[in-house]
Order: structure tokens, then C-alpha cells, then sequence
């Protein structure tokens, strides 16, 4: 949406296309907030959220990208607010803000517990104001390439499931990450399966840093379903069953899911304690937290304590972008969760990830739009529609082996025993091998269902092949990186190591071979210094 209406603004014709309908994306899901520095709440500083971000990013942040994003955040957030964003705001009529883990002040801006639909509606009814037209319910399938250069993308419209081909003169890929893989404990959607980062991946762009995988240190219980960080920062506690608090609730959130997960292996439940903030806080500040509890576990948070756990929620890794935004493909843009845009390195802060989608959204519909007024259509080889056309259709033809949500459960299932908050060579190894027995039964799955309109089945099917690649690479990442750094922490390796402060590239060579490198990211002698410099102060 970000890069939608700054492309829409200089005049070109745009379109978002979506596998879903418009508001169904994990940027509605966002709860607690986006972070400026404006110092609503306490003097704060474009710097002092750079040093907090870089921090976070445990020595693999890009510091260019950082500086944009902490230099550009103010103007985003009073962006949004002039184009009706009601933000909640403190008694004097500035934006509220709240503190999140670790952050230094309180730099997080809200609308209640439902930030992210928010500002979702507001673009929303912006772009469409300005003539964005949205196709909704087309499945990226293929990117349509010409020498090295975008011409468009091939689509399943899922309305009649035909294969289509949609002309563009650039392309901005912002499909969000892949934690939904985690089937069953996961705080995202199950349709979160990295398909932007799939077809990147096969169209020969690099994946960076895929072993990082932050698990929410609050999912509920049972159904991983996200309990927002908006909850500590407003004053909810984690306690055991006895009721005592036992650590920093405001601490990074790689730090926090592991002491909630060695707490719950060590035979304890965790719980999130808000009953003295009072019923009326909770409607007010946290009505979706609340109604989430009731319909998921049919409990009273203002009388009662929530049971929570950790739970796959953010993908810092993705597809590799340079300065605004650029692919490796000519006219091929990506940002949001699906791009490795450097700001998050190896763990993610709180409020860093609306921010991102804002600020570097922004930045490649700029590229976009810059690209697209200078370039004119590309030819394409029909080749690739051809290709995609046989392959949905034998999907839908053949007879049916397996069950896709058996399947689906038992990947995710493996991932969160071996690929998550906790990891040892062993068990990642495992994994990776799991992974390749699972694609070879890929070609046994077909729709059951023979029905052409809207048929959900063959969507799924599709989203499980994208998973299965993308947790392959995920799970190698994982097992090359003999440390622990930010998200990715190994038991056998439980410290980071400076041969290993490096970012991680795969890329696809000779169709199923899978080539990885460790590169130093950029300056990292200069985040050295100022992590030196903020550790001092």
C-alpha cells in the first residue's frame, strides 16, 4: 500500500495484486504499534532508536538502511496521522507513545491494540481514492523476465483458476515472510507461506539470512495466536503458576521467548498476568487481546491468567535488495518482511516492522515509479504461462495420495521441534531431511475437489510447495551458522563467533542444488563503534 500511493502519485497506473482479499495480510495482524522518535513521552532521538535498532540487530544490521529507516520514521507517522491515522493520543493532544522491549524510550505509537488494521484501512481508502486498482484473489505464480528484466508476473485467478499473464513495466514484491510454515504454532496465518520469497528464489535471486526466525515470546496457548507486546508494555506481567513474575517483560524478544521456553521445558507454565490492570484498561487499550482470549480459550483477562508460549511470528531473512529497494532483476523491487533490507539483522524490534513496510515501501514505489517512466514494456517468453498453465492443471486432474493438512501439520510440527526457539545440529538435520522426504510426496498431492471457481484446495497446495522450498533453505541456513546470534540460538554452539558475523546468501544453482555464502555485511566496523559508543553512554 505504501508503494502503491507514493507510485500513484506520479502519475502512473498501479495495481496491487493479492492472493486474498485486501485486508487479509499479517500488516492487519500488526497490534502494538510503529516507532518514531518523537519524543511525545520522554526526550528521545533519531539516533537513540538507530543504537537500539543496531543492538537488536546483534551485528548484522545494515547501518545505511538503519539510519533511513530511524531518519524517515517521523515523517511516516505524521504522514499517516494528516491522512487520517487517529492515533491515541496523550492529554495535551500529541501522539501517544508506549515503551517496547528493547527500546530505550518510548518510542512506539498506537491505536489501541489494532494498529496495523488501522493504518491499513487509512491506505487503503487513500490508494483507492487515487484510482489504485486491486486485483484480489490472483496467485502469484512466476515472474515474466526478458533478458534480465521484469516484463510482469504470471497469475492464478483463483476465481476460475485460469493461468494469466499481467504486463507491468516494474513490479514491487510485498508478500510478507513465511513464519505461517510453522503450521499449528504460529502467530501469522496459515497462508503465510513465502511465496514472494519462492518465486524470487526460483527466479534466481539470492535469500539472505533465512535461519532467522523470531518467535513471539506470547503466542496463546493452544492456538499460537499472537498476545501483543502492547500487553507488557501497558503493564501486563509473566508469571508462573504460582503467580510470581520472574523476569524482564520488556526485554528483546529473542532473550524472552528463550526464558519462557526454558521455563515451559523445565516443567512450568507461563502465563500473562493482567487482572490488576482493571476491566476498564483492557476494553479500552486492549479489546482485541481480550476478545481473542475469550473465543480462543473462554477466559476473562481482567479475572483470570492467560497461558502463553513462544510462537513462529517474524522472518527477518528474505529476498536480497541493495539501494532503494533493487533486486538483481531490472524493474524488480521488494520490501516489507519478504526483503532483506538489512534493518533487522539477526532479531527484530518491536514497532521496526510497520515502520519498515512504511518507509521502504515508500522507497520502492519511488524505484518503481522511476523505472517504469523510463523503460517501456518488455517482451517475455509465453514459454513461462505455458509452463504454469500444465503445472495447475495437472494439480487439478490427478488423483489425490496424501492429505495436504496432514502434511502441513507434520511440517510445521518438525519445524518447531528442531528449527525453533532452541536448535541443535541433530535435530536441524533432521529436519532437513524431513524436508526433502516431504517434497518427494509434493507430486502425490492433488485437488480433491475438481471444481475450477475458487477452489481453496488448489491454492494450498500451491502455498505448500513455496513452503516446502523456503523452510529447505531455512533449515540449510541454519545448520551452516555454528553459532548464536539474535533469533538463532544453538545449543551446541551457544555463543556467537566473529567468523560467523557474517549474513548468509543462498541461491538456486543447476535446479535443486543449493549454494550458500557468509559475507560481511556493510560497515561493520562503523556499528561497532556506535554499539561501543551506546553501550558507554
Amino acid at each position: 500500500l505504501a508503494a502503491a500511493f507514493r507510485a500513484i502519485k506520479a502519475g502512473l497506473k498501479v495495481a496491487i495484486m493479492t492472493k486474498a482479499d485486501s485486508f487479509s495480510s499479517n500488516s492487519v495482524l500488526a497490534c502494538g504499534g510503529v516507532n518514531a522518535s518523537l519524543g511525545n513521552s520522554k526526550e528521545d532521538s533519531q539516533r537513540e532508536h538507530a543504537e537500539d535498532t543496531i543492538a537488536a540487530a546483534a551485528m548484522l544490521g545494515d547501518t545505511a538502511a538503519i539510519d533511513t529507516l530511524t531518519a524517515k520514521a517521523r515523517q511516516s507517522v505524521l504522514e499517516l496521522e494528516r491522512l487520517g491515522a487517529n492515533f491515541d493520543k496523550t492529554d495535551d493532544g500529541r501522539i501517544a507513545q508506549r515503551a517496547f522491549g528493547g527500546s530505550g524510550s518510548k518510542r512506539t505509537c498506537y491505536i489501541g491494540d489494532r494498529t496495523g488494521a488501522a493504518l491499513v484501512q487509512t491506505l487503503e481508502r487513500v490508494c483507492s481514492d487515487m484510482g489504485v486498482i486491486t486485483l484480489e484473489n490472483h496467485y502469484l505464480l512466476s515472474l515474466l523476465t526478458d533478458r534480465g528484466a521484469i516484463g510482469g508476473v504470471v497469475a492464478l485467478n483463483c476465481a476460475d483458476s485460469t493461468v494469466i499473464a499481467i504486463e507491468a513495466k516494474s513490479v514491487v514484491l510485498a508478500g510478507g515472510g513465511f513464519a505461517g510454515i510453522y503450521y499449528g504454532n504460529t502467530t501469522n496465518p496459515a497462508n503465510t507461506s513465502g511465496d514472494c520469497l519462492a518465486v524470487a528464489f526460483r527466479a534466481g535471486l539470492r535469500l539472505v539470512n533465512m535461519e532467522f526466525i523470531q518467535f513471539h515470546p506470547t503466542g496463546l496457548v493452544g492456538s499460537g495466536e499472537l498476545v501483543s507486546e502492547a500487553v507488557r508494555s501497558d503493564g501486563g506481567f509473566l508469571v508462573l503458576e504460582d503467580g510470581k513474575r520472574f523476569t524482564n517483560e520488556l526485554q528483546t524478544r529473542d532473550r524472552l521467548a528463550r526464558e519462557i521456553a526454558k521455563e515451559i521445558e523445565n516443567g512450568h507454565k507461563v502465563y500473562i498476568d493482567t487482572r490488576h490492570l482493571g476491566g476498564k484498561l483492557l476494553s479500552d487499550q486492549m479489546p482485541n487481546f481480550c476478545e481473542s482470549v475469550k473465543t480462543r480459550l473462554g477466559l476473562d483477562a481482567s479475572r483470570e491468567l492467560v497461558p502463553v508460549a513462544p510462537s513462529a511470528h517474524y522472518t527477518m531473512g528474505g529476498i536480497e535488495v541493495g539501494e532503494k529497494a533493487k533486486t538483481a532483476i531490472k524493474g524488480l523491487f521488494a520490501c516489507g518482511e519478504c526483503a532483506a533490507s538489512g534493518v533487522h539483522g539477526a532479531n527484530r524490534l518491536g514497532g521496526n516492522s510497520l515502520l519498515e513496510s512504511l518507509v521502504f515501501g515508500e522507497i520502492a514505489g519511488g524505484s518503481a515509479a522511476n523505472y517504469a517512466e523510463a523503460n517501456d514494456y518488455r517482451d517475455y517468453d509465453e514459454a513461462a504461462i505455458v509452463k504454469q498453465t500444465r503445472r495447475v492443471e495437472e494439480i487439478i486432474a490427478g488423483e489425490n495420495r496424501y492429505s495436504l493438512n496432514a502434511l502441513r501439520k507434520s511440517l510445521g510440527n518438525k519445524l518447531t521441534a528442531t528449527l525453533g526457539v532452541f536448535r541443535q545440529s541433530a535435530g536441524m538435520q533432521d529436519a532437513y531431511e524431513y524436508i526433502g522426504h516431504l517434497a518427494t510426496l509434493k507430486s502425490g498431492l492433488h485437488c480433491v475437489d475438481k471444481r475450477r471457481e475458487n477452489n481453496d484446495e488448489l491454492v494450498q497446495i500451491l502455498e505448500f510447495h513455496n513452503a516446502l522450498a523456503i523452510a529447505e533453505v531455512a533449515a540449510f541456513a541454519a545448520l551452516e551458522r555454528r553459532e548464536s546470534r539474535g533469533a538463532h540460538f544453538r545449543t551446541d554452539y551457544p555463543l556467537a563467533r566473529s567468523r560467523f558475523c557474517k549474513n548468509s546468501f543462498v541461491t538456486l544453482k543447476h535446479r535443486n542444488f543449493l549454494d550458500l555464502r557468509f559475507l560481511k555485511p556493510h560497515s561493520i566496523e562503523w556499528q561497532l563503534d556506535r554499539l561501543r559508543r551506546a553501550m558507554t553512554n
